[in-house]
């Protein structure tokens, strides 16, 4: 009966899998801006089809730069967003593109300082948009303002250059870092097709600490879930009669998936003091409950026997968890780890006696 029920709740937990996987491929594949402020040092983009959030901070009156390589009628997409933080309200950067053929709108006065063979670049600026209140993101979840996007063919073939700037354009293709004040928080989505790689999956997770922290909030409040969990499982296995690895690895790696679930909707909660409610907020529960599914049934099996079945179900378990990105990589590595972690007496190999967990 215990093996049928087992069998029933992998089947569900399969496909809620399946949906999730999919829906989470929807999402932008989050990196982080650095070293970019002059355009001989732009940060390349070196799939400009993929879908990628850049999130930076830009200091007054500086420019980062990024490069793509598009071939002629080739889509280039581009569109620029702030951090929701009221703290950030008047502030505005603005987008360029830089390239050949482009259909020019903007002459400086001045020609900015581009690397050899680039002196024949065109500026395109971008559109601007006037949004009126923040967007709810419901798969990390976050909020943004978006200020600013650009949407056409590649004319000709060749690199072009991506610069989001807060001071007047002219002043672009400089170095700018020395420039310090009244800068603020800016975010570059890059390309419009939203998949992910497996590594993207498991790392999505680690990479989301770095746009939590670019939102404005403390290293504590995003990391005290997990802290705590950890706190919870170790005095659970403390206080429980079943001290054996296997219940040890199986019930931290449970509680770190219950502490994501926690953490996507302290996210939620937190977005949703700066954006309006939707129903993509339903989408953000969904992804929590999916994560405390996980979390419930890794504590169930690792406090139970310690068979066969119940190791298998703990690796697909960690499996499924590594591709959703729940338990920051180290959740699921327990769980699979708890499926070969001896028992009281003995290992998956041995022959059980009686008494044996």
């Amino acid at each position: 009966m215990k093996s049928r029920h087992s069998a029933s709740d992998l089947s569900t937990l399969l496909l809620l899998s399946l949906l999730l996987l999919s829906a989470t491929a929807s999402s932008h594949v989050p990196l982080m801006a650095g070293d970019n402020d002059n355009i001989s040092r732009a940060m390349h983009i070196s799939d400009a089809d993929k879908s990628w959030a850049v999130y930076g901070l830009l200091p007054e009156q500086a420019a980062h730069y990024y490069s793509l390589d598009r071939k002629d009628g080739e889509r280039i997409y581009l569109s620029l967003f702030k951090t929701a933080d009221p703290g950030e309200k008047g502030y505005k950067p603005s987008l360029l593109l830089m390239g050949p053929g482009l259909k020019e709108d903007i002459k400086p006065d001045n020609l900015p300082t581009l690397p050899p063979g680039a002196l024949q670049l065109n500026l395109l600026r971008g559109d601007e948009k006037t949004a009126a209140t923040a967007t709810y993101e419901p798969f990390g979840p976050s909020s943004f303002i978006e200020l600013a996007g650009i949407n056409i063919t590649a004319p000709e073939a060749g690199r072009y250059y991506a610069a989001v700037y807060g001071s007047a354009p002219e002043s672009i293709g400089n170095n700018s870092s020395h420039v310090s004040g009244g800068g603020g928080h800016y975010g570059l989505a890059v390309g419009y097709k939203e998949e992910f790689s497996f590594t993207d999956r498991f790392l999505t997770p680690l990479r989301l600490i770095s746009v939590y922290l670019w939102e404005g909030q403390s290293l504590g409040m995003i990391l005290i879930p997990y802290l705590l969990a950890e706190a919870i499982a170790l005095l659970f296995f403390w206080r429980g009669s079943r001290r054996t690895y296997f219940c040890l690895a199986g019930s931290l790696a449970g509680f770190l998936f219950l502490a994501t679930s926690a953490s996507v909707f302290n996210q939620m909660v937190f977005s949703l003091t700066r954006a309006p409610f939707g129903p993509e907020v339903y989408i953000t529960l969904a992804i929590g409950a999916f994560h405390a599914l996980l979390g419930v049934a890794s504590i169930r099996l690792a406090r139970g026997e310690a068979g066969i079945l119940q190791r298998a179900l703990l690796a697909v378990i960690g499996t499924i968890a590594l591709l959703a990105g729940s338990g920051l990589i180290i959740g699921p590595l327990l769980s699979m780890a708890a499926s070969f972690l001896p028992s009281r007496r003995g290992n998956i190999f041995a022959r059980r006696k009686d008494g044996d967990l």
